[in-house]
């Protein structure tokens, strides 16, 4: 059956939604992934493109426009919605759809996924696999860290991770702020060959935990990040104390998470990390 998986436009997407279109794969289907990243030589051997006629879709549903059409127009589209809501997204389709459970990592209910609409019995895998050459944690003092993000609002501030660097390097570790990559490529491989990863909630966290980087993950809400950390494991979470007011009219911990995560806490964090 020819099955075109159609992925939400970010990074950590991919990683994620790839473990369906490898086990797909695995299971004799012919595969296209629709999404606008590449990993070049990471993913040898699979078909990405443009969604194209096929006998099914599997869509991660991105609450817009262009995933309704794709439902109102497509045939045999099997979804998988991260949340769902029957007055915005339509009643289920029995057989077709799939709700996650926002207590589980996206990965885990990708699986679970696989395994009710495809009787897949998938695991973990999402086909990464390393390119020639490289060493698995070559630079193991290395600390790879991303303190941007696609959205500012989940950034972490510059002068934290800054301090936090100051405070690795002074322990001995090299800690290395990723530049812009000219291909995601590269990038995984950087990460690859690292020691450590430290970043905000963003895809290059993805990608440190499913190529088993031991990583530190800064983020603004603990029930958010539940669902959306990375899920491959090897990794911390960090996040505001739940103790910081968050009710109607004092939207603190959403608002200012930020600031209620200090230097000292990203070190403790990472101490849990590296074992120290």
């Amino acid at each position: 059956m020819r099955i075109c998986v159609v992925c939400s436009p970010g990074v950590g997407d991919l990683a994620i939604l790839h473990i369906a279109s490898h086990h797909l794969k695995q299971a004799g289907h012919d595969v296209t992934t629709v999404s606008p990243h590449r990993f070049g030589k990471w993913l040898q051997g699979y078909q990405f493109g443009d969604l194209t006629p096929c006998d099914a879709i599997f869509l991660q549903y991105g609450n817009n426009d262009a995933s309704k059409r794709i439902r109102e127009e497509h045939q045999n589209v099997y979804t998988f919605f991260g949340s769902h809501k029957p007055e915005k997204q339509g009643p289920l389709r029995g057989g077709f759809d799939f709700v996650a459970d926002l207590n589980r990592t996206m990965v885990d209910n990708i699986i679970a996924c696989l395994a009710a609409l495809f009787g897949i019995q998938a695991s973990s895998d999402n086909g990464f696999r390393p390119p020639d050459g490289l060493i698995h944690r070559r630079f193991a003092k290395r600390i790879a860290i991303h303190a941007t993000s696609g959205d500012v609002f989940r950034n972490w501030p510059q002068t934290k991770f800054q301090k936090f660097a100051q405070w690795a390097a002074a322990e001995g570790f090299e800690p290395v702020f990723l530049p812009h990559f000219p291909s995601l490529e590269e990038l995984a491989s950087f990460i690859y060959e690292s020691g450590y990863f430290v970043g905000n909630d963003s895809g290059p966290g993805h990608i440190a935990s499913c190529l088993k980087i031991p990583h530190l993950i800064i983020g603004r809400e603990e029930r958010h990040m539940r669902h959306w950390r990375p899920g491959w494991g090897y990794g911390e979470i960090l996040t505001p104390p739940k103790w910081v007011p968050n009710g109607k009219g004092f939207r603190w911990r959403e608002k200012y998470w930020s600031k209620f995560i200090f230097t000292k806490d990203a070190i403790r964090g990472f101490k849990k990390v590296g074992d120290l």
